[in-house]
């Protein structure tokens, strides 16, 4: 029922505890599957109701799948897949909230979480807002409905041709209601907040192919041609009042002031036409060629089209003469590829320089927002790959074996412009970067028989690092005095950048950095701004690595994977507040307890010296940590019942199961889980942040899977 963190002081469990809340789950799922000769049909009902860990955290989901597969005439056939589904979440603020309930971590272990006549203790009473106070004072609920829907057809012209025609939906309506009680912390001055918003999304795509397939003698021709349009097309509209008569009432039309209202449009299109040709000589020698243009309405009209070839090429070894009916090689592929891709990954009005509205004196105005940048175009990716499929006595060990090297230019980034503009960035085309790296992964089939044991593990590694950015630059750094994920020249994309903290000085306790003015000094300083910033750690892995083994007897089934990540480091955001040798008012973490005290105290914590910076400063390597780790994800053990059993029970099969997620997780990463995912922060450069995360909880599953 309670989570307890190593490193933060028992005296707090009191706050700690009351964030989480048992995890419980619940699901049910019936499907039907049937049909003729010609018309095949699946359809499957679930319901899953599921508490998060996180106190106020819960949800529920219903969905309908429909698939039909149906051969209407000789030539003619189609398949439809219909997907409905409804969810209601009930949420929780983000990491960055006082108001959400790992933020209690914070408090003064000295305050109560509420007092005598039972309320919830709150500001000043409190050090900061009480997240407890959000449970029985906040109603915050998202009903999301979506469909999915793919429909495709296909006429066979003549023998060797066909026309195929492809069109599929997305299509999601959102809808979220707030209700911010008198006592909770937006609702206590205005008594009560409400909030209201609307959403919508609706993606089209739609293709039409011709297709051609021919074979003489040995070789196998083939060639697609086609078109392909994406339309997209989303809205939002808000409205928020205040003053209610009593928490009871919660709609709008109870709100003594309508205060803010608005509606936003956006949509994006996409247009390619493509061509791909096929060759394919005895199964032995393979070739693919492939042409497309892409277009974007995200870009201006003189750039709004990028042309991106391919082309791969495969041997398959094992069907030459030389090695057909090897009993040691039963599949030996060797395959290269080459081609251009490109991105179009930016806002949908980027390359315009668009205006905000706003109002002065009672009347409606307009002001620029964002600056213009026409020759905004593509980013583009060359990717060269040569790889190998093999199987060895008779597949009893199969697997692959890849290495690549990805070019990419015009990268599309967010840079800093000069402040006479009036702007702070704009997105531009800056630079070039490489990625480069191999992929292996080996199943083997170790035992066979009664008990059977096979084995599945891959590794992979990927270093990247960035060739150049425009206009000479050598650095792009938007993270001022907290964040330290930059754009640098020869390093890896969001490098962490930043003072290299060089400990305690043991005479005064004073905390120490790095000088840095040349390379190899040993030179340190008390006073952060003389330390000059260097590259201090890098959120991305040196590789990452996983291996299943699925072990079996009879009936008896035992399935194990580990995960491994080894090398990134995490950015400790969080530990400025609560690691920080009192410089701040928040509660600290254990390890703060080892703060220097006396002169020749060897410690890395420096004196506490309440709202007074020492070796504080967030921009610095002493709030990083290395995030390596190995986990034992997944542990499933089953029984299947025997055949005859359930052939007496109607039943086509029956199996209990239960499993464990994240149980065991080996690590020296000092924080709550080395998986980090800040919800607040991520993008493509700003990444490998621990900002009051929510750890992964560890799971225990039971279940019975049954068949009719």
């Amino acid at each position: 029922a309670g989570y307890t963190d190593w490193r933060t002081s028992p005296a707090n469990t009191d706050w700690q505890s009351k964030a989480f809340q048992p995890a419980t789950s619940s699901m049910i799922d019936f499907s039907i599957s049937g049909g003729t000769e010609k018309i095949q049909y699946f359809t499957s009902v679930g319901y899953s109701y599921q508490d998060g860990i996180m106190l106020g955290n819960h949800g529920d989901r219903f969905n309908i799948l429909n698939n039909l597969d149906a051969q209407l005439t000789d030539k003619f056939s189609m398949s439809l897949n219909l997907n409905l589904s409804r969810s209601i979440n009930n949420d929780i603020p983000d990491d960055n909230s006082f108001s959400t309930p790992l933020q209690m971590v914070a408090q003064s272990p000295l305050t109560p979480t509420k007092d005598t006549t039972g309320e919830y203790y709150n500001t000043p009473t409190a050090l900061y807002y009480n997240p407890l106070i959000e449970v029985d004072n906040v109603f915050f609920e998202s009903t999301t409905f979506r469909t999915l829907a793919n429909w495709s057809g296909e006429y066979q012209l003549i023998p060797s041709l066909a026309i195929r025609a492809e069109l599929g939906g997305d299509i999601t309506n959102h809808w979220q209601q707030r209700f911010y009680g008198s006592k909770s912390e937006v609702g206590l001055s205005v008594g009560g907040y409400a909030t209201n918003y609307n959403s919508g999304v609706q993606y089209l795509d739609s293709k039409l192919l011709l297709v051609f397939n021919k074979k003489v003698e040995k070789s196998t021709f083939g060639a697609t041609g086609g078109v392909e349009y994406n339309k997209y097309d989303d809205y939002y509209n808000s409205v928020e009042g205040q003053g209610f008569p009593n928490d009871k009432l919660q709609t709008l039309a109870s709100a003594a002031e309508i205060v803010e209202g608005t509606s936003v449009l956006s949509y994006y299109r996409f247009i390619s036409y493509f061509v791909r040709a096929t060759y394919d000589y005895e199964t032995k020698y393979l070739l693919n060629v492939t042409a497309r243009a892409d277009g974007s309405s995200r870009f201006g009209e003189a750039n709004r089209y990028g042309v991106f070839p391919s082309a791969s090429a495969g041997w398959v070894i094992s069907n030459e003469d030389f090695l057909k009916g090897s009993k040691q090689v039963s599949l030996l592929k060797l395959r290269v590829s080459y081609g251009l891709t490109g991105n179009a990954g930016i806002g949908n009005f980027d390359y315009k320089g668009l205006y905000g509205i706003g109002s002065y004196a009672g009347t409606s105005s307009l002001y620029p927002s964002t600056i213009a940048n026409p020759e905004l175009t593509w980013e583009k990716t060359a990717q060269f790959d040569i790889g190998f499929d093999f199987g060895f006595f008779n597949d009893r060990i199969t697997g692959e074996l890849d290495y690549y090297i990805k070019n990419t230019t015009d990268l599309l980034l967010d840079v800093p412009v000069p402040a006479t503009t009036g702007y702070a960035v704009q997105t531009q085309n800056v630079g070039s970067l490489e990625n480069k790296g191999f992929e292996i992964v080996i199943n083997s089939q170790n035992f066979e028989g009664d008990f059977s044991w096979g084995t599945s593990f891959n590794f992979s590694v990927n270093k990247n690092k960035i060739l150049e950015l425009a206009n000479g630059q050598q650095l792009i750094d938007l993270g001022g005095s907290d964040f330290m994920n930059v754009i640098m020249v020869g390093q890896p994309l969001g490098v962490f950048y930043g003072a290299e903290y060089a400990g305690v000085d043991p005479e005064n306790g004073d905390g120490l950095f790095y000088v840095n003015e040349t390379e190899g000094s040993t030179e340190t300083t008390n006073d952060f701004n003389l330390a000059n910033y260097v590259v201090i750690g890098d959120p991305n892995p040196d590789f990452i690595a996983g291996i299943t083994n699925n072990f079996a007897y009879k009936n008896i089934a035992l399935d194990v994977t580990l995960q491994s990540v080894y090398g990134n480091d995490v950015n400790m955001q969080g530990d400025y507040w609560m690691s920080s040798n009192a410089s701040q008012y928040d509660n600290q973490t254990i390890d703060q307890l080892d703060a220097w005290q006396n002169p020749g105290d060897d410690t890395e914590i420096p004196e506490n010296r309440l709202l007074f910076a020492n070796g504080t400063e967030a921009r610095s390597s002493r709030y990083l940590s290395d995030a390596s780790y190995l986990r034992v994800k997944t542990i499933t053990l089953s029984y299947t019942f025997p055949k005859r059993l359930t052939q007496r029970l109607n039943m086509s099969s029956l199996r209990l199961y239960a499993s464990a997620y994240n149980m065991f997780t080996f690590t020296n990463y000092i924080g709550w889980d080395p998986e980090v995912s800040t919800d607040s922060f991520t993008d493509n450069v700003y990444y490998g942040i621990d900002f009051y995360s929510a750890p992964q909880p560890k799971t225990m599953v039971l279940g019975i899977s049954i068949a009719l």
